[in-house]
């Protein structure tokens, strides 16, 4: 009992690795846990859900680096994703998008406070009981309690080589922040191999937030070439397009993929003219040339009109990622948990991460017109499936400013 006491009290020296993937990792370290493996790979899949290059991710600078590049070109037509029109012969465009992803968070549907607040203890060891021939099962029942912030600004600029031909680039920065609180309470089951779970007497819950941080950098540059077929009669607009995306940002930071991604889509669009409105279409396959379990298919469609003409125009929009496969190795943050049944292997904070991150979301929004080439665009972004990967709370708002020239 007096070594369960000790070992509940005990504060491990925090890592001295400060960065954010860094510190979720090494968290465990603040109830006296040593590192261990499913400590790490559950970081590390944290970081690979919140970073996943998609305009469905709403995590990072995808929703505004997308968002930046094709909004000045018209206006109708999508926020979000790639519009099929070019901005013509000679004509540059810039853009400047910010938005803040996260303020609460959920993981796999669990709220980021309330981290494995219902599963099993984890196995600690076995404590004699004063009965020869009869040890206790000691085990401690652990929660998060996570606190992450993501803003993001990206910067755009699009330029037109031919009325058919433009190219364009877009360079994220990023700042993300971390609080993590762990806590622990020790537990005794009331059998040899499991049964009912009994706080250790004068063992208290211990634990606490580590100390927060915090960075700012830039995300993965972004060049994408779009090519409009002229050949596709009216009213129909078709275009084809093909992105990279270089590994300039951390991933350690949560800024980046580490991973280089090349993706080919296609966009159509059908202007309704007497309706003063459009329809649009994506689609894409996004290719993680570093790791190909990565790779997914984007897909979305768009509804735009005209409130007031030449002036403002309401948006609405569905936006989809499907995985190819499951990226995750599940068992690879398994940890042995006490149950009524006796020890057994489960998810660490019982994150299952065996399905793919297939998320969906709806966004809607405005864009207005202020002449001299000026536009301004104000976006919310719903997630529709908050039960799959790290998914943000609420309404995530984008806000953008851009001018044609």
């Amino acid at each position: 009992m007096r070594l369960a006491i000790l070992w509940l009290v005990s504060v491990a020296a925090v890592s001295n690795a400060r960065t954010l993937q860094g510190v979720l990792g090494d968290a465990q370290e603040a109830v006296g846990l040593r590192p261990a493996p499913p400590f790490a790979h559950f970081a590390s899949h944290v970081a690979e859900s919140l970073t996943a290059p998609s305009f469905t991710s709403a995590t990072t600078a995808a929703l505004a680096g997308i968002a930046a590049i094709d909004a000045t070109e018209a206006t109708l037509g999508p926020m979000f994703l790639d519009h099929a029109e070019t901005v013509g012969a000679g004509v540059t465009s810039g853009t400047v998008a910010s938005q803040r992803s996260f303020a609460q968070g959920s993981l796999f549907g669990q709220p980021f406070n309330q981290l494995g607040l219902d599963t099993p203890p984890v196995l600690l060891k076995r404590t004699p009981t004063g009965q020869p021939g009869s040890p206790a099962l000691l085990g401690i029942r652990l929660r998060y309690d996570l606190d992450v912030h993501v803003w993001a600004t990206a910067i755009a600029v699009t330029h037109g080589f031919t009325d058919d031909v433009d190219g364009s680039v877009v360079l994220p920065i990023i700042h993300t922040a971390l609080a993590c609180g762990v806590f622990a309470r020790v537990v005794r089951a009331t059998g040899p191999n499991g049964g009912a779970f009994m706080p250790v007497h004068h063992a208290p819950t211990a634990g606490g937030f580590v100390e927060p941080v915090d960075a700012t950098g830039v995300g993965d540059l972004v060049a994408r070439g779009k090519y409009h077929l002229g050949f596709i009669p009216p009213p129909w607009s078709v275009a084809v397009t093909m992105e990279v995306q270089f590994p300039t940002g951390n991933p350690e930071q949560l800024h980046g993929t580490g991973d280089y991604w090349l993706t080919p889509g296609l966009d159509v669009a059908l202007p309704l003219k007497r309706l003063r409105a459009e329809l649009d279409a994506t689609a894409s396959l996004d290719v993680d040339v570093t790791n190909a379990m990565r790779s997914q298919a984007l897909y979305g469609t768009s509804a735009s009109i005209v409130l007031w003409p030449r002036h403002l125009a309401a948006i609405v929009e569905f936006m989809g990622q499907s995985q190819l496969e499951t990226t995750f190795r599940p068992h690879d943050t398994d940890v042995l948990v006490l149950t009524p049944q006796g020890i057994a292997p489960d998810p660490l904070l019982g994150l299952g991460w065996s399905q793919r991150l297939d998320q969906f979301n709806f966004a809607f929004g405005l864009r207005a017109i202020l002449g001299h080439g000026i536009m301004v665009f104000a976006n919310g972004v719903v997630p529709l499936n908050r039960s799959v990967g790290v998914r943000p709370q609420g309404v995530v708002p984008t806000l953008g400013l851009g001018a044609a020239f």
